[in-house]
C-alpha cells in the first residue's frame, strides 16, 4: 500500500530528491573547500578573501537547497498521509459488510488509529531519510574520489556494520509485529470495557476477573514487548555511533600502518567527511524504529483484505432507487456462514424461493437463531448468497449491488444511529418535517434538530429505536426491513408501529419486511414466512380464534 501511494507522487519525490542531492553536493563542496583552505593555512600568498566568498556562497546555496528540498519532501509526506487516510476510508466503505464482520470491528478500528498513526510517523520521517541518505551516498562517492584504497578500507568497516544493522533491524521488525498483534487484543478488550459496561458493573467478580486476568496481562505483555522492540533499535542507534568512531580510527591508523603513501590532506578530508557524516548517519539509524513500525502497519493493513476496488467516482451523484418496481424474485437462494477449519458448527439458510410484489407487508417469524435475520441481510445485499440469485424486475442484484441496496432502508437489532438525518436525495432533511416526526414519536422533548443534524442520540434503547425509525422513514426507500423493532417499545408505540405505520407505508406503495414475535399483530401482514433451522415456508394468514379476538380488543 505504502509503495503504491509513493508511486502516485513519484514526480514530486524525484524533484525533491534531486534537490536533496544538490544540497548534499554543496555540503560536500563546503568540506572540500575547508580541506583546501587547511592546506593553505601557512601559505601567506593565498587569497583568503576569495576563499571566504566561495565559502559563504556555498553556505547560502547549501541552506537554500536544503530548505527547499526538505519542504517539498515534507509536503510530499503530508500528501501521502492524507492519501492513506482517504484510501483507508474508501476501502472500508467499498468492503462488504460480510467481510468487515469476518475481519472484526476491533481490528479495523485498531488499523484506523494505530496503523495509520504509525504510517503517518513513517511518512513524516521520509524527508529526513531522503535528505540524509542522499548526503551519506554522496559523501561515500566523495571519499571514493579522494582515495579508492582508503575508501575500500572504510567501506569494509561500513559493510560489516550494515550487515549487523540489518540483522538487528529484522529482529526489531519481528518484535514490532508481535506488539501489533497484541494491540489487536487490546482494542478488543477496550471495546469489551465499553460495550460490556452493564455486565461488568453488575457482576463484581467478572469486573475483577476482567481487570486482573484479561486486560492487565494484555497491557503488561504490550509493555514488555514494546520495550524489547525499542531496545533493539537503541542498540542499533548506538551501534551506528560506535561504527563511525571505528571508521575514524581505521582511517587514521590504516593510513599509518598499511597505506603510508596516502597524503595527509586526503586523510584529513576523510576525517572531516566522516565527522560530517555522524549527523546524517545518526538520523538514519534513529528513524529505523519508526520505519519498522510503518512497515509492520503497512503489512497489517494489507492482511485485512479490504476491498481494492475503490471506484468512488459515482459518489459525485446520488443513486436513485426505482419506486415503481413491480417484482422481487428470490430464486434458489442459499447462504452458509463460512467458518474456519477448527469450527465444526455450520449454519445455513435455504435454498429459498420467493416472489414479492410491490406494496406487500411480509412478516418473518420463527424462533431465535432460525435464520430470519440472516435471510434479511441476504435480501438487502449485506450478505452475498452462496448460491442462487436475486432479481429486481428481472435485473440481477449482483450486477450493481450499490444500486440494488439503495432500494432498502433497514433497522436491525444492532443498528447504529447517525447524527445526520438524510432524505431520499442523500441531502440533509428538512427540519420542519423532522420535528413533525419527533413530536409524533414523542422525542421532541429529548431531541432537537438544526439543519438536519440531531442534537443527541444518547437515549434509552427504546427511544433510540424510535429515532432510528425516524431516520429510516426520512430516507423514503421503496423497501423497508424492521428487525424486531417493536420488541423494546411500550404498548402505545407497539400499536403505532403495527396498526398505523405499516398501513401508512403500504398506502405509499412501500414493501415492508417485519421480523416479529408479536403474533397478536400478524393479521396486519399480507403474508407470513416462517423460518425453522434455516428453511422457510409460507403460512396461511388465518389466525387462531383467540389471537383474532385479542387483536380486535387491541385495535
Amino acid at each position: 500500500m505504502l509503495y503504491r501511494l509513493v508511486l502516485l507522487h513519484k514526480k514530486l519525490l524525484i524533484i525533491a530528491t534531486l534537490l536533496s542531492v544538490v544540497s548534499a553536493l554543496f555540503g560536500i563542496g563546503i568540506i572540500s573547500l575547508v580541506n583546501s583552505e587547511i592546506e593553505h593555512v601557512s601559505d601567506s600568498s593565498s587569497n583568503v578573501i576569495e576563499g571566504l566568498l566561495f565559502f559563504f556562497a556555498a553556505l547560502t546555496a547549501f541552506l537554500t537547497f536544503s530548505v527547499i528540498s526538505q519542504y517539498m519532501l515534507t509536503k510530499l509526506s503530508v500528501q501521502i498521509m492524507v492519501s492513506i487516510r482517504e484510501n483507508m476510508v474508501q476501502r472500508i466503505l467499498s468492503t462488504s459488510y460480510e467481510q468487515i464482520e469476518k475481519v472484526g470491528g476491533h481490528r479495523i478500528f485498531a488499523t484506523l488509529t494505530k496503523d495509520i498513526e504509525a504510517l503517518t510517523a513513517t511518512l513524516s520521517a521520509v524527508p529526513h531519510v531522503a535528505y540524509n541518505l542522499s548526503t551519506v551516498l554522496l559523501c561515500f562517492a566523495y571519499m571514493g574520489y579522494q582515495s579508492w584504497q582508503l575508501f575500500l578500507w572504510v567501506g569494509g568497516v561500513l559493510i560489516f556494520a550494515m550487515v549487523v544493522a540489518q540483522l538487528l533491524m529484522n529482529i526489531g521488525i519481528g518484535r514490532f509485529k508481535a506488539v501489533r498483534e497484541l494491540d489487536d487484543s487490546l482494542f478488543k478488550n477496550f471495546r469489551a470495557l465499553i460495550d460490556g459496561g452493564k455486565e461488568l458493573n453488575i457482576n463484581f467478580n467478572r469486573k475483577r476477573f476482567f481487570y486482573k486476568d484479561v486486560i492487565t496481562p494484555n497491557i503488561e505483555q504490550i509493555k514488555k514487548s514494546t520495550i524489547s522492540a525499542h531496545l533493539i533499535f537503541i542498540v542499533l542507534s548506538n551501534w551506528t555511533n560506535l561504527v563511525l568512531f571505528l571508521a575514524l580510527g581505521s582511517v587514521v591508523f590504516a593510513s599509518q600502518l598499511f597505506l603510508a603513501g596516502i597524503a595527509t590532506e586526503v586523510v584529513v578530508s576523510f576525517v572531516l567527511t566522516l565527522v560530517y557524516l555522524i549527523g546524517p548517519m545518526t538520523v538514519l539509524f534513529n528513524t529505523f524504529s519508526v520505519v519498522a513500525e510503518g512497515i509492520v502497519s503497512s503489512q497489517k493493513i494489507e492482511n485485512l483484505q479490504l476491498s481494492e476496488d475503490v471506484l468512488f467516482e459515482r459518489l459525485d451523484h446520488t443513486l436513485t432507487p426505482s419506486h415503481d418496481w413491480q417484482h422481487l424474485e428470490i430464486k434458489s437462494v442459499a447462504y452458509e456462514y463460512i467458518r474456519d477449519g477448527s469450527d465444526e458448527y455450520k449454519f445455513s439458510i435455504g435454498p429459498i424461493n420467493l416472489s414479492v410484489s410491490r406494496g406487500e407487508v411480509i412478516f418473518l417469524i420463527g424462533g431465535n437463531g432460525c435464520g430470519k435475520s440472516t435471510f434479511a441481510k441476504v435480501l438487502c445485499g449485506l450478505y452475498t448468497p452462496t448460491s442462487g440469485e436475486i432479481r429486481l424486475d428481472g435485473k440481477l442484484a449482483t450486477a450493481d449491488m450499490d444500486r440494488y441496496r439503495c432500494h432498502f432502508s433497514t433497522i436491525f437489532s444492532d443498528f447504529y444511529l447517525f447524527d445526520q438525518v438524510i432524505d431520499a436525495q442523500g441531502m440533509l432533511a428538512d427540519d420542519h418535517k423532522i420535528v413533525e416526526y419527533l413530536v409524533k414519536l414523542k422525542l421532541d422533548k429529548k431531541v432537537t434538530v438544526n439543519n438536519g443534524i440531531l442534537s443527541t442520540t444518547e437515549l434509552s434503547h427504546g427511544q433510540r429505536k424510535r429515532l432510528g425509525l425516524l431516520l429510516s422513514y426520512m430516507e423514503d426507500a421503496p423497501i423497508y426491513i424492521f428487525d424486531e423493532w417493536a420488541a423494546d417499545q411500550d404498548p402505545y408505540f407497539r400499536n403505532f408501529f403495527y396498526c398505523e405505520l405499516l398501513a401508512q407505508l403500504k398506502a405509499l406503495g412501500k414493501t415492508v419486511f417485519v421480523i416479529s414475535h408479536d403474533e397478536h399483530y400478524f393479521t396486519f401482514s399480507d403474508r407470513i414466512l416462517k423460518f425453522d433451522s434455516g428453511e422457510m415456508e409460507e403460512l396461511p394468514r388465518k389466525l387462531p380464534a383467540k389471537a383474532a379476538t385479542d387483536l380486535a380488543a387491541l385495535v
